[in-house]
C-alpha cells in the first residue's frame, strides 16, 4: 500500500516531467520562430541556421531521452549549455540592444524549481558571469558578423526575445507555485510521520546501561537484514527511512549502529556498499562488466565518491584492489 508521502513524492516528480516536456515544446517552437526571424526578417542565413542547428539539437537530444530520463541530471545539462548558446547571439547583438540577455534569465528559476538551493546561486552567478564576460568581449572585439538594416528589425528582434521570455516565465511559475504546494504538504506530511513515529517508537531506558545496550543491540540485529540485504543498494536511502521503516527514531538507530563499531550511519551504509562491491569483483569477470556497473550497482551514484569511500574503508584505491585480487 503507497502511503500518502509516496504519494505526494509521485506527484511532484510527475509535474516536473510534464513541466519538462512542456518546457522543451514551448523552446522548439521559440527556437523555430526565431530561426525564421533571423532568416526571412533579419535576413542573415548565419544565424538563422545557427538557431536550427540548436533546435535540431534540441529535439535530436529529446526523442532520445523523454521515455526515460534523470530529471536534474536533464537539468544540468541544459542549465549548463543553453546559456552558452544565447551568449554566442548576445555577442553579436550587444551594441545594438541588451535585450537578448532576456534568455539567460529563466536559468535561475529553473535551478529554484528542480534542484537544491547551492544550485541556485551556483547558476545565477553563472548567468551573472556570462553576461560580465560578453560585456567585457564586446568592449574590445567588435562582433559584426552582421548590422541590422532598419531600426524596424531591431524592434521585431526585441518583441519576440520579450514575450518569448514572458511566456517561459510564465509557465516555469505556474509549474513553480503547483509543485511549491505540494513540497509544502510533503514538509507537514514528514513532520507529522515524525512525531508520530518518535511518540509510538519503544523507549529505551538510558538509566539501566545494561538493559540499554542489550536494547540497542536488539535493534541492530533488526537493522542489519533490512540494510545488508538490499536498501544498501539504494542511492537515496537514509537514516530517516531506515527509522521509519523500523518504527524507531534516528537517535536510537544511530547509538544501535555507534555500539556495533561503526562511526555513524553513513559508515554503517558504505561499509555494506564497499563489501557488496568487493564481493562482485571477486565473483565477475572484469573484461564482461564494468566497474561502473559494480559501484552503481551497490548504492554509489558516481565514481569520485566510490573512489573515496573505497580508500577510506580499505585503505587501498578500487584500481589496487582489483589488482591485488588479480596478482592471486
Amino acid at each position: 500500500m503507497i502511503s500518502e508521502g509516496e504519494m505526494l513524492e509521485k506527484s511532484v516528480d510527475l509535474l516536473k516531467r510534464k513541466l519538462v516536456a512542456r518546457y522543451v515544446y514551448l523552446m522548439l517552437i521559440i527556437l523555430g520562430l526565431y530561426s525564421l526571424i533571423f532568416y526571412f526578417i533579419i535576413q542573415d542565413k548565419l544565424f538563422a541556421y545557427y538557431t536550427f542547428i540548436y533546435f535540431c539539437t534540441l529535439s535530436y537530444t529529446w526523442l532520445l531521452l523523454y521515455k526515460s530520463y534523470d530529471i536534474k541530471k536533464v537539468v544540468h545539462l541544459h542549465l549548463m549549455s543553453a546559456p552558452v548558446f544565447a551568449s554566442f547571439i548576445m555577442l553579436n547583438l550587444w551594441q545594438y540592444s541588451i535585450s537578448s540577455s532576456m534568455w539567460l534569465l529563466p536559468v535561475p528559476l529553473g535551478a529554484y524549481i528542480f534542484l537544491e538551493k547551492k544550485y541556485v546561486y551556483f547558476y545565477t552567478l553563472y548567468v551573472v558571469a556570462l553576461i560580465v564576460a560578453v560585456n567585457l568581449l564586446t568592449s574590445v572585439y567588435n562582433f559584426n558578423y552582421f548590422t541590422f538594416k532598419d531600426k524596424n528589425q531591431l524592434r521585431i528582434s526585441d518583441t519576440f526575445v520579450f514575450v518569448a521570455n514572458i511566456i517561459v516565465f510564465s509557465l516555469l511559475l505556474y509549474y513553480k507555485d503547483k509543485i511549491g504546494k505540494i513540497e509544502l504538504e510533503q514538509k507537514f506530511i514528514r513532520k507529522k510521520g515524525i512525531s508520530e513515529r518518535d511518540s509510538q517508537s519503544p523507549v529505551i531506558p538510558e538509566n539501566d546501561p545494561a538493559e540499554a545496550i542489550e536494547k540497542y543491540h536488539s535493534l541492530f540485529e533488526k537493522i542489519q537484514p533490512i540494510v545488508e540485504n538490499d536498501y544498501f543498494k539504494q542511492t537515496d536511502f537514509t537514516i530517516s527511512k531506515l527509522a521509519s521503516l523500523l518504527n524507531t527514531n534516528n537517535v536510537y538507530i544511530s547509538k544501535a549502529i555507534k555500539l556495533n563499531g561503526y562511526t555513524n550511519f553513513n559508515h554503517y551504509l558504505n561499509t555494506c556498499r564497499v563489501n557488496n562491491v568487493k564481493k562482485l569483483i571477486q565473483e565477475n569477470d572484469l573484461n564482461r562488466i564494468t566497474l561502473m556497473y559494480i559501484y552503481t550497482a551497490s548504492g554509489f551514484s558516481n565514481q569520485s565518491t566510490f573512489n573515496r569511500v573505497f580508500k577510506q574503508i580499505e585503505g587501498i584505491t578500487p584500481s589496487e584492489y582489483i589488482e591485488k585480487i588479480l596478482k592471486k
